[in-house]
């Protein structure tokens, strides 16, 4: 399934090393566990949150860099 925005998300962070994804990673896990706890988001779906593409487009650079550093 393509998501609009996903490649310019990749593209946001495609320059960032793994330490500052990893870093990243762990924050917008945070960001979105806090979001999804809100009472007002009981019923959206987790692509709602404000963090959803750039969450998704960090894990896959990090798998990225994983397979091929």
């Amino acid at each position: 399934m393509a998501l609009d925005g996903l490649a310019e998300a990749i593209a946001r962070w495609e320059g960032r090393s793994l330490d500052e994804l990893q870093r990243a990673s762990d924050r917008m896990r945070a960001d979105v566990r806090s979001w999804a706890e809100d009472p007002a988001n009981a019923e959206r779906p987790i692509s709602d949150s404000p963090v959803y593409l750039d969450r998704m487009a960090v894990e896959v650079l990090i798998e990225r860099r994983f397979f091929t550093e």
